[in-house]
């Protein structure tokens, strides 16, 4: 059992780097590597105690521990602070002069500082959806729920900006 750990290593290294580096590179890289030995290390025991399973493969188990210790770590920091000190934080695509993303980004920054706030902010600024629960501490639903109703308010702030369809607005016979 011990001798298939040794095997399976360079796998999980490969396979954990690359899902840390992906999903959570606001993490010092220092600290991840610090998360992918303790990964490995507590699937190790638990794999030598056999509370594992025969059938179970440890990489991604290992992995998964990896996830959860770096969301772990983003959660203790709370990088995200819901308040006006954060109304930079809107990523703009460089060479980029839109004048519908700047009302739209104008329109993110107008938002009471909320979850739902945070939530748009960090996707516009290229966050996948388990980054925006790691930092924030949130499930997925609520991301999905906080994301969906900035959209609506944005949408409503933005009524007058927005263009609808020739087909949407054209009279549909009748009357």
């Amino acid at each position: 059992m011990g001798e298939q750990l040794v095997q399976v290593y360079s796998r999980y290294l490969t396979d954990v780097r690359k899902m840390l580096n992906s999903k959570f590179a606001a993490v010092p890289a220092a600290e991840r590597e610090d998360i992918v030995q303790v990964a490995y290390e507590r699937t190790a025991r638990k794999w030598l105690r056999e509370q594992l399973g025969e059938e179970c493969d440890p990489v991604p188990y290992a992995i998964r521990a990896a996830r959860n210790l770096a969301i772990d770590s983003v959660r203790k920091k709370r990088t995200v602070p819901l308040s006006q000190d954060n109304a930079d934080r809107v990523a703009v695509p460089q060479n980029r002069s839109d004048e519908g993303l700047d009302v739209v980004i104008r329109a993110i920054r107008r938002m009471a500082p909320t979850q739902r706030r945070a939530v748009v902010e960090l996707q516009s600024s290229g966050a996948e959806d388990d980054e925006i629960c790691a930092e924030l501490g949130i499930p997925r639903k609520q991301v999905q729920v906080q994301r969906t109703r900035a959209i609506q308010e944005l949408r409503h702030k933005l009524r007058r900006h927005i263009r609808l369809k020739e087909a949407e607005t054209a009279p549909t016979g009748g009357r």
